[in-house]
């Protein structure tokens, strides 16, 4: 059995896969961020290795004959340092070939389609768009991270979410706002607010409310989040989504400023009538809700043409990239699919 061996290393999770040839996962394996830059090389790297082992559980090493690593923080690999324990980490899992690192974006990209160029646009816990020539990236924007940039990301999505429950703390809070306070403040108070008392059967009563009169409960907030780390402002995304498809137009209000934002990114590496493909990747996007909608219709409305595809499994695509050295191209593009999109 030939095998190949894809990993999708991010800031919060590593997964790898190992695929035979034919495009059949032999096993999976799942660790913590594999990011050095974000990490650190050390902890990075042995979280890498933990999920290459675990997929390899069933795998003999010696067959595994080429590897792709999509890997986040890819520039830390010019440390000559680094890239030698990035080597040897791989090559503590019994692997006898050398790794092949590929950056994240162009993974993100090769999981959305099996062409050689276009744009893809990633927004998961940061946000950054590429553009992809032969698989590689030759322009970027954003990126920056959550104090400078990633506009339109979770992150940015949680700060925005954030900032309108302080704002409307005074005076009569949206859904938004009362789910931030719940997800924020509940937990550590257990205290039931007069709203749940008062309308039991509707989903506010699900959890607590804690109603604290005037500035007090935005002093809450505030400590609540800065007591976190910031980064963490990016798990109120799912609560920004879930409040737009209700239809709470502060959630709307702020679905549609962070897809005009994300699209503004894409305009910054890519040229008007460009008709290569364009791939959602990242958390936000490629989840189903309102904000991918709201990003695809943007995105469609300038680039008619162009098809917009939704990013599949960034471990399997690392796979097929890593197959594309060993097979007929003709032949890797035409199990593309199956890697990306498994069975």
């Amino acid at each position: 059995m030939t095998v190949v061996l894809g990993v999708d290393a991010g800031g919060t999770s590593s997964r790898a896969v190992a695929v035979t040839t034919a495009g059949a996962v032999a096993g999976r394996g799942r660790a913590g961020g594999g990011n050095p830059m974000a990490l650190g090389a050390p902890r990075a790297f042995a979280n890498l290795a933990l999920a290459v082992r675990e997929a390899l559980t069933s795998v003999d090493p010696a067959e595994v004959t080429a590897v792709t690593v999509g890997l986040a923080g890819l520039g830390m690999l010019h440390d000559p340092a680094v890239h030698t324990a990035f080597e040897e980490a791989l090559r503590g899992c019994g692997l006898a070939v050398a790794p092949r690192a590929v950056g994240d974006a162009a993974a993100a990209f090769a999981a959305g389609t099996a062409m050689p160029s276009g744009t893809v646009l990633i927004s998961g816990t940061g946000a950054i768009a590429a553009k992809i020539i032969d698989r590689r990236p030759v322009a970027l924007a954003d990126g920056y991270g959550w104090l400078l940039g990633d506009e339109g990301s979770a992150f940015w999505l949680g700060r925005a979410a954030a900032r309108l429950a302080v704002r409307q703390s005074a005076g009569e809070p949206g859904p938004l706002s009362r789910a931030v306070v719940r997800h924020l403040l509940a937990p550590a108070t257990g205290t039931a607010g007069a709203a749940d008392r008062e309308t039991p059967g509707t989903a506010d009563r699900e959890t607590a409310v804690p109603v604290v009169p005037g500035r007090e409960t935005a002093d809450l907030l505030a400590t609540a989040v800065q007591a976190r780390p910031p980064i963490a402002l990016a798990e109120l995304a799912p609560l920004v989504s879930e409040a737009a498809a209700a239809g709470d137009p502060d959630a709307e209000a702020i679905v549609a400023e962070a897809a005009a934002r994300l699209a503004a990114t894409v305009s910054r590496v890519r040229e008007p009538g460009d008709r290569t493909p364009i791939v959602l990747a990242g958390s936000v996007l490629t989840s189903e809700g309102p904000v991918r909608r709201a990003v695809q219709d943007l995105l469609r409305r300038r680039w008619e043409e162009a098809p917009v595809t939704v990013a599949g499994d960034g471990a399997g695509a690392a796979a097929w990239l890593a197959v594309r050295l060993l097979l007929d191209p003709r032949e890797a593009a035409g199990l593309h699919h199956r890697f990306v999109h498994p069975a």
